[in-house]
């Protein structure tokens, strides 16, 4: 039996007509490889556009001296693939800077998904809430053109989630050069060691996936499991 996951704040995921659950967008909380590959990068650059501020993650946690916790949210993947897009239509990551911290001084906080974006020429277009559009070298320019479809990047998101969850979630196993070849939660680098301790804690199931929102309900019953059965 498939138990609906919690999310962060208690709701349950809506079930389909096949009795399948479905994760929320507000539950969603991928790893730097699965975003990576979302976009078409390589993890060394995800991180670089993180550095840089263009892009993070909004869930990192310390989890050793030399291991770090990165989680993507629904929010931060949209930003994510409208950014890529923007590098897919030729505009140089530098450009796709400037664009946001201008959007940002004008305060958006999360400009990539808060506005709609369009490429024409050599420039980026966006557009404001009242409707009006604007260009990033031709302030005030209203255009008419093919505009980004961010309901078709967000579609892309969910499809990616669904096979995860399905055949990922209740799983443990070791690879090699992840935290040490612990054991961790299947295609996550959270340690099982983690989870374990938060039980020894006699901390409820709720509390865990506040904790670590990656997981789900099967992921704290493989943990309970693997403690009982050292």
């Amino acid at each position: 039996m498939s138990v609906p996951p919690i999310g962060n704040d208690g709701g349950v995921g809506r079930v389909d007509s096949e009795g399948m659950v479905e994760v929320t967008d507000e539950q969603v909380a991928v790893s730097e490889r699965h975003a990576a590959r979302l976009a078409g990068f390589s993890v060394r650059r995800l991180r670089a556009w993180a550095d840089r501020g263009l892009v993070r993650p909004s869930i990192q946690r310390q989890l050793s001296e030399r291991n770090t916790l990165r989680l993507y949210a629904f929010g931060d993947l949209v930003e994510l693939l409208v950014g890529a897009a923007l590098l897919d239509a030729g505009r140089s990551a530098r450009q796709v800077m400037r664009v946001v911290e201008h959007l940002r001084g004008r305060d958006y906080r999360a400009p990539l998904r808060e506005l709609r974006f369009a490429v024409s020429g050599e420039q980026i277009y966006f557009q404001h809430p009242d409707g009006s559009w604007e260009g990033d070298r031709v302030p005030d320019q209203v255009v008419l053109w093919e505009v980004l479809d961010l309901e078709a990047i967000k579609a892309r998101i969910r499809q990616s989630i669904r096979p995860q969850r399905e055949q990922l979630t209740g799983r443990i196993e070791r690879r090699r050069g992840v935290v040490g070849h612990k054991p961790v939660f299947a295609g996550t680098r959270i340690p099982v060691a983690a989870v374990e301790a938060y039980l020894q804690r006699g901390l409820s199931d709720e509390r865990i996936l506040e904790a670590f929102p990656e997981l789900r309900l099967e992921d704290i019953e493989a943990a309970r499991r693997s403690r009982e059965s050292a």
